[in-house]
């Protein structure tokens, strides 16, 4: 769980962007104690804001400790519960979240309401699991707010958004999906998201297709605790990086820091990603890593801190120098070991990606400063 304690209001609207006549919705947000109806901390927001679509026939407190986990750490999600029944529509329920989002949209102007000042403007996040991770892809033709999306074992609807989607993706599938499978669903959003500014896919090995539900449905060879807990690091750990720009956050999703645990991943990243971790061997060592696209080559530069910064094209001021190059494996990524000169105590950090020649592509730059 995240620094924020979590609370909890159910909530009931008309709206003209909706398909029901009355919506009816769970709104998690940072709280001044944890529970139902407790008071918000509206003084650490406001917060970044996010969507979840439920699957079929699973109301959100099927998924409630996946959606307290992620407000835990600063997030407001407004989870739509209509369309739970045994006769789903995607649309329906893609309507009806479009309109909660501007429903919340709205109350953050309105004084006394609790979730006055609540919100930031944008751009927004979604999470969905199966049938409302499909819902996601319908709400992307009417909502452009929606810039980062999560989606969990999705059925696919081969939606024509997906292609267009310019934002950043995490696709998670699970190896013994039986309802939805991986290849045929899942995967499909990642291979057909192709204009995505970053896509990651996750496979947990062994997993089913509701590891993301509160509690075990369906038998597969991987410990429904494991699977769940393996969700909530991945989306969480994902919503952390895009939107709240915690891109060292990757280590534990797609980076070293992963290893061991059931999950393959992969990235394809037009902007490269970029984190940092101390490394646990040498002591004095920095774990650098990168995701980009397959088989990019990879430059890493340093300058001290008040110089310029170095790039692969030159230096622009003193300081500065190549500390590594490499190419990034077949799934996007590299990590390097590198340990600064002695006597520094600030440094600059940044990398540039490229493949056969074409322009050089920026991760972020990070000024570092060492023990």
């Amino acid at each position: 769980m995240g620094p924020y304690p979590v609370g909890m209001r159910s909530v009931s609207f008309q709206h003209s962007l909706a398909s029901a006549i009355t919506v009816t919705a769970d709104i998690y947000y940072p709280a001044l104690s944890s529970g139902n109806n407790t008071p918000p901390d509206q003084a650490g927001g406001p917060y970044p804001f996010s969507s979840f679509l439920h699957g079929y026939f699973a109301p959100p407190s099927f998924y409630d400790e996946l959606i307290t986990h992620i407000a835990s750490y600063g997030f407001v999600v407004a989870a739509v519960s209509t369309q739970t029944g045994i006769f789903q529509s995607i649309i329906a329920e893609a309507h009806d979240a479009h309109a909660l989002m501007h429903w919340c949209d709205e109350r953050n102007l309105i004084s006394g309401h609790f979730l006055e000042g609540m919100l930031l403007p944008g751009p927004w996040s979604a999470v969905g699991h199966s049938n409302g991770a499909a819902a996601i892809f319908d709400l992307l033709a009417w909502e452009p707010r929606v810039q980062t999306i999560a989606s969990t074992e999705g059925n696919w609807f081969a939606q024509s958004t997906v292609g267009q989607f310019q934002g950043s993706l995490l696709s998670i599938g699970s190896s013994e999906d039986t309802l939805a499978p991986f290849s045929s669903n899942a995967r499909r959003y990642y291979t057909e998201a192709q204009s995505a500014r970053r896509r990651v896919w996750a496979l947990i090995e062994g997993g089913a297709h509701n590891g993301s539900l509160d509690f075990p449905f369906g038998g597969s060879s991987l410990s429904h605790a494991t699977q769940h807990r393996l969700h909530l690091r991945l989306i969480t750990g994902f919503l952390r990086g895009e939107v709240q720009r915690d891109e060292n956050t990757y280590y534990h999703l797609v980076g070293s820091g992963i290893n061991g645990e059931p999950v393959t991943r992969e990235g394809d990243c037009a902007q490269p990603i970029l984190w940092i971790q101390p490394a646990a061997f040498p002591p004095d060592g920095q774990l650098l890593g990168v995701m980009g696209r397959a088989l990019d080559d990879l430059r890493l530069f340093q300058a001290s801190a008040g110089s310029g910064m170095w790039s692969s094209h030159g230096s622009t001021g003193g300081g500065g120098r190549l500390i590594h190059e490499t190419v990034l494996t077949s799934i996007g990524s590299a990590e390097h070991i590198w340990v600064p000169h002695p006597g520094l105590d600030s440094v600059r950090l940044v990398g540039d990606c490229s493949t056969s020649g074409a322009p050089w592509r920026r991760t972020r730059r990070v000024q570092l400063d060492l023990p």
